[in-house]
């Protein structure tokens, strides 16, 4: 019978210490160079090695990281090593390379596989091909792999194995490991931005007696000392506008909210959220921090590149239109920004501002719209179905929708000068929601009302509508300030960023449905 290839290895686990040679040292390895830094180094002018040629400074060298190929040419063994950082190759001569403390070449030949991780220390060298190398003379094992590493040149190409085991997915494919490389740079960016810009971060409850901030049903625990069910957030936002209501001015917060809900490529039942609360403003102001957050993470992976490609579409991050005029104080460049009954009315020619509720109700179903019940009771309900049906896929440029419905916006505060709409924000690019804000509600007689009016529906049947949060209006009840706040979903931002077609490629581990007695999910 032939032996599996993780039966070799392990075996060669044994014949390593067997040669008094500890497959998983304990001891640090100190590195001089990561890969990159050994690059940079021979790139630099005067420092340049010609086909053939060794370090005459002989510098020493010693770099660390993962084999990711190896080739064996009789006296000379050639290994390819790759850090976090880039990889570079490794050269490894018989006459040269020595043995204690580190690996004879005997042992580098036969018990060194891909997957690897080894230490190495020599001097820089460019072999007769050209291809800038080390030239070793003593290397050490770090780490052995046990199970087959993925191919060097294909990969891990199944996505489901990608991203039930995204540690083959991160070692396999160097696009995937940059891709959240990537993230890591776009989080960075958002809190830098906003702590340059006054923001305080803070942190809320994971764990919360009554959700609240979204409409979305939660995931439910059981705390077992207290006996008491508690749930995962849905939004952080209640508890921020609390801290506004302490006394602070600017606030956010950017970590994991739990919604449980289907999955599909834009929904993960775990996801990341910034939001973010500003007191002595509205909701033009916080739009205006919603595009900063955005353009400083754009800029973080594109520089100052203005356009980008997502999903075979051109989308232009420029800042192109003033609407100070339309809309007094709100200078400046911007994206696109339009009204919900001004996006209807563009792309169905159907009017809210004139139309009565019956009438909207048969204009919505003679374009299709298989309106519910709900949706029938009132004039925004239909209005919102109408555009979130027929208008959003349709919103591939940055577009500002302003202006909602209050039936469909439990939390914001109501419109100066619109009776029956809030001043409410969503943003949209390629056809999907980015970005949420609004005019915060400050008044606890009217949040009161609303918290009333999402219980009613709550009771009717909607598993997603608000439920009541006494102590969230006891705290506007002590006094908020006028207050915008806004959140983005950064998987989503990463998305968009990186052009990914899947939240769960964005997502380090994203929620998966479980293997069930080895079979295929």
């Amino acid at each position: 019978m032939t032996q599996s290839e993780a039966e070799v290895r392990s075996q060669k686990v044994e014949q390593l210490r067997l040669a008094g040679i500890e497959p998983y040292p304990s001891e640090s390895y100190q590195r001089s160079h990561t890969t990159q830094q050994v690059r940079e180094l021979f790139s630099q002018p005067g420092k340049e090695l010609n086909n053939g040629e060794t370090d005459p400074e002989a510098l020493d060298l010693r770099v660390c990281g993962r084999i990711t190929s190896k080739r064996d040419s009789g006296s000379i063994i050639f290994i390819d090593m790759k850090d976090a950082t880039d990889r570079i190759q490794l050269k490894i001569e018989k006459k040269l390379v020595k043995g204690e403390p580190g690996l004879a070449f005997k042992q580098i030949e036969k018990l060194l596989d891909v997957g690897d991780f080894i230490g190495a220390e020599g001097i820089g060298c460019r072999t007769n091909r050209g291809e800038l190398s080390i030239q070793v003379r003593e290397l050490k094992l770090l780490s052995k792999a046990t199970i087959p590493f993925p191919d060097a040149y294909y990969g891990v190409n199944a996505p489901e194995t990608c991203r039930r085991h995204r540690e083959m997915d991160l070692a396999g494919n160097p696009e995937s490991f940059n891709r959240f490389v990537l993230r890591s740079r776009i989080v960075q960016s958002i809190r830098s931005y906003l702590g340059d810009a006054g923001f305080y971060e803070i942190e809320t409850p994971v764990l919360q007696a009554i959700y609240g901030g979204a409409a979305a049903r939660p995931f439910i625990t059981h705390h077992n000392a207290l006996d008491v069910d508690l749930y995962l957030r849905i939004a952080t936002e209640l508890f921020l506008k609390r801290a506004v209501c302490g006394g602070f001015e600017r606030v956010f917060e950017l970590g994991r909210v739990f919604r449980n809900e289907g999955v599909d490529s834009t929904h993960n039942p775990e996801f990341t959220s910034l939001e973010v609360y500003q007191a002595y403003a509205d909701y033009f102001d916080i739009l205006e921090v919603v595009e900063d957050v955005i353009c400083f993470a754009a800029a973080a992976v594109f520089g100052d590149k203005k356009e980008i490609e997502y999903q075979e579409q051109l989308i232009s991050l420029e800042r192109q239109y003033d609407y100070s005029e339309k809309h007094p104080g709100f200078g400046g460049k911007h994206w696109q920004v339009k009204t919900m009954v001004e996006a209807v009315k563009d792309e169905t020619k159907l009017d809210f501002d004139v139309l009565e509720l019956s009438e909207a109700i048969a204009a919505a179903e003679e374009l299709g719209l298989h309106l519910s019940s709900l949706e029938k009771q009132s004039f925004g309900y239909v209005l919102y179905a109408v555009f979130d049906r027929l208008v959003v896929s349709n919103l591939i440029q940055p577009t500002f929708i302003i202006d909602f419905p209050v039936e469909v916006s439990p939390l914001a505060k109501g419109h100066r000068s619109k009776p029956g709409f809030v001043e409410r924000f969503e943003l949209f690019i390629a056809g999907t929601e980015y970005s949420n804000g609004f005019s915060e509600l400050n008044d606890p007689k009217e949040q009161r009302k609303r918290f009333e009016e999402q219980l009613a529906q709550k009771n009717a049947g909607d598993e997603e509508a608000h439920p009541m949060d006494e102590d969230f209006i006891e705290a506007l009840s002590l006094g908020m300030p006028n207050c915008a706040g806004m959140g983005i979903g950064v998987d989503r931002l990463v998305m968009l960023l990186t052009n990914t077609q899947s939240i769960r490629d964005v997502v380090m581990f994203p929620t998966m449905r479980p293997i069930k007695d080895g079979s295929n999910p």
